[in-house]
């Protein structure tokens, strides 16, 4: 017996010497707060607990992210009704969509498609209200839409700055895809200014930020959030054979969004300055073709097309000329050409330095106010 209690007392002694030189040398027991990584005999706490940079850069746009339900009305006619003159009846149509709120006293910003068309708006907020929503300006060009809600002190969501987007970087998706309230979901930048991307309407978005965060019906109108929690872009369309995501997302650059909606909130639509041209790329067997007839020239976009009686006809350019420079300034393609009209007034005069037929002059043109129904 004093042969086991001998044992006993040896192997506590031992235990403890252990632990006083653990204690000595730094050793800390590990706890529920995290990741814990030896640095040699030392130790280094890198995770803590709830520490999750996707929960709270969500967690700071989702109060901002708003549902928005719609009833149009739609008549559907028949042979019978229309030989006999009856009115056709009408039939109420039910769309889903989402929202950001861009100001505390109700003003929320969408996709044009959401709204278009609605007889009924209801706005449903993170919180669970509801409010009739009515719309305050539309845009089909560049498919957005600016709606109002009788409300205040409503959180807003921080518009970012989409320029300096890279890819990689993180994306997170938040709206109601399917009349799912909320949703979040997560990827990366998946391609930066994407160009002359075509929408249902026949409209074509000059620039669009693609993504693979899960974007599908009812996310248009949501946000696109970076790391911070700012909103970087308006979810707007995806590509898929299925109708569902395949990983294939775009969103307007809030960039672009920003000086739109300035414009639908004062005046109810867009103004946009107009050339009145139809402009190609030049590139690839176009570029062989023109340096066979004389143009010595490595940039410029070609006129494909001249609108009668339009600003640019009334300055005398023509189909198949060559613009190779604006203001002094190098142009080297169609998309680049849009942003430097669209950067002026209606009224201002731009100077364009043309090609054709081995000469080259220089033309001005006074920039018109573009007509409705222009894509």
């Amino acid at each position: 017996m004093k042969k086991v209690a001998s044992y006993v007392f040896v192997f506590v002694l031992g235990f403890a010497a252990c632990a006083w030189i653990l204690k000595e040398w730094g050793y800390t027991r590990p706890e529920n707060a995290g990741l814990v990584i030896s640095q040699g005999l030392r130790t280094k706490q890198v995770v803590q607990k709830g520490l999750n940079p996707i929960a709270d850069a969500a967690a700071k746009v989702a109060p901002a992210v708003v549902n928005i339900d719609t009833v149009s009305e739609i008549r559907m006619s028949s042979p019978i009704e229309e030989f006999f003159g009856f009115p056709a009846p009408k039939s109420q149509v039910r769309g889903q969509g989402s929202g950001v709120i861009i100001r505390k006293d109700g003003y929320i910003l969408t996709n044009n498609h959401v709204v278009e068309g609605a007889n009924k708006i209801v706005v449903r907020l993170a919180d669970g209200r509801r409010f009739k929503g009515r719309i305050i300006g539309r845009d089909p060009r560049s498919d957005l839409a600016v709606i109002k809600i009788d409300a205040n002190n409503l959180p807003v969501a921080v518009l970012g700055d989409s320029d300096n987007l890279r890819v990689g970087d993180w994306a997170i998706a938040i709206g109601n895809p399917l009349g799912f309230s909320n949703t979040v979901t997560v990827g990366v930048i998946s391609a930066t200014k994407r160009t002359d991307f075509p929408l249902p309407n026949g409209s074509v978005l000059e620039e669009v930020i693609q993504t693979d965060a899960a974007i599908n019906q009812g996310n248009s109108g949501g946000a696109l959030a970076n790391i911070n929690g700012e909103v970087i872009g308006i979810n707007t369309a995806i590509l898929s054979g299925t109708g569902g995501n395949i990983g294939l997302g775009f969103a307007i650059p809030i960039n672009n969004a920003k000086t739109i909606v300035a414009q639908l909130i004062e005046k109810g639509e867009v103004v946009r300055p107009w050339v009145g041209v139809a402009l190609q790329d030049l590139g690839g067997d176009l570029a062989a073709w023109y340096e066979q007839r004389g143009f010595k020239g490595n940039h410029g976009v070609i006129i494909a097309q001249v609108v009668p009686d339009s600003p640019a006809a009334k300055a005398g350019i023509m189909q198949y000329d060559i613009i190779t420079d604006v203001d002094g300034k190098k142009l080297r393609s169609a998309s680049e050409f849009v942003k430097i009209v669209a950067k002026h007034k209606i009224g201002d005069i731009i100077r364009v330095t043309i090609w054709r037929d081995g000469v080259t002059r220089v033309v001005a043109i006074r920039l018109a106010k573009m007509p409705a129904g222009v894509q």
